[in-house]
């Protein structure tokens, strides 16, 4: 997925799909709040066939919270992520590992992963391997939070494909000329060999390896506290779906938070409801500076 520069006004290229908020310091106002209460680095991970205008609102309300920390947005297809081999998405995200960690973590980043719907869970999911690709097997990508925008989802393919198949159709469907029942027909179908496909070669499906990473403390840390962001409205991700995975998670030792909104679409919590939505990260960023002090006293 290949996006002219002129595309993501105020940011900086890095690969064809990471792009820096090229942020002016002398612009920044850290009157408020004070630069060791903020995070170093906020790694946003956009829905799949995400326009990068539409991607970079989450880095304006990022920028509005947390003005000193270095933001990256990671543009991706549902394509891609569907169809690109978990070496070739782990090399797609080592140019994140090169910028942010180029050593080994030390304890002084303080990190938050936001990542959104099913696609921007399988790209974060190879950034946490491309961190043990540079750095070595056990290390875990260093972050203090973690919010789930609209995902994880159910992983059974039988009941998820029609649901993949408009996902990927809605990103889509401008670039053919006929009805979107046919578009989803044809991405339900490539779905389907896709999938056989994998099975005949024995290669793990993308989601399923992004949420199995997702619960493995040696690639995702337990001292993350893990913000899920979701709604029932959701026609995507189903909600039962998403709670099922947040209690997998805290079985494995995970902190997790739910946050609810009672009638926003999916990806659309934020513009249905930005105080809630702000809030909730705000709040929880604050929570897990509190219990990261209360581990070093």
């Amino acid at each position: 997925m290949s996006i002219k520069k002129s595309a993501v006004p105020g940011f900086t290229p890095i690969s064809d799909r990471i792009f820096l908020l090229n942020e002016d310091p002398d612009s920044v106002d850290t009157s408020e709040k004070e630069p060791i209460d903020q995070p170093t680095t906020i790694l946003i991970y956009g829905w799949g066939d995400g326009l990068p205008k539409h991607v970079a609102k989450y880095a304006d309300g990022y920028r509005k919270l947390f003005p000193t920390a270095r933001i990256i947005m990671v543009i991706s297809s549902i394509f891609s992520a569907t169809y690109q081999s978990l070496e070739q998405r782990t090399e797609a995200m080592l140019p994140i590992i090169d910028l942010v960690f180029p050593t080994p973590g030390d304890g002084s980043e303080k990190v938050v992963i936001h990542v959104m719907s099913n696609t921007g869970g399988i790209f974060s999911a190879a950034t946490l391997n491309a961190y043990q690709r540079r750095h070595g097997m056990g290390k875990a990508l260093p972050h203090h939070l973690c919010v789930s925008d609209s995902t994880p989802g159910g992983l059974v393919f039988s009941t998820e494909v029609s649901r993949w198949s408009r996902a990927m159709t809605l990103g889509t469907a401008n670039w053919f000329p006929w009805p979107f029942a046919v578009t989803q027909k044809i991405w339900w179908a490539f779905l389907y060999t896709m999938y056989f496909l994998e099975k005949a070669i024995g290669r793990e499906p993308s989601g399923i390896y992004s949420c199995r990473v997702f619960l493995d403390h040696a690639m995702a840390t337990p001292r993350a506290l893990r913000l899920y962001m979701y709604s029932k409205l959701d026609d995507l991700i189903w909600w039962e779906d998403l709670e099922a995975q947040a209690d997998i998670a805290k079985s494995r030792g995970y902190t997790t938070i739910l946050e609810m909104f009672e009638d926003s679409p999916h990806v659309g919590h934020m513009r249905t409801h930005p105080d809630q939505y702000w809030g909730a990260i705000d709040k929880w960023w604050k929570a897990s500076m509190a219990l990261e002090g209360s581990r070093k006293s």
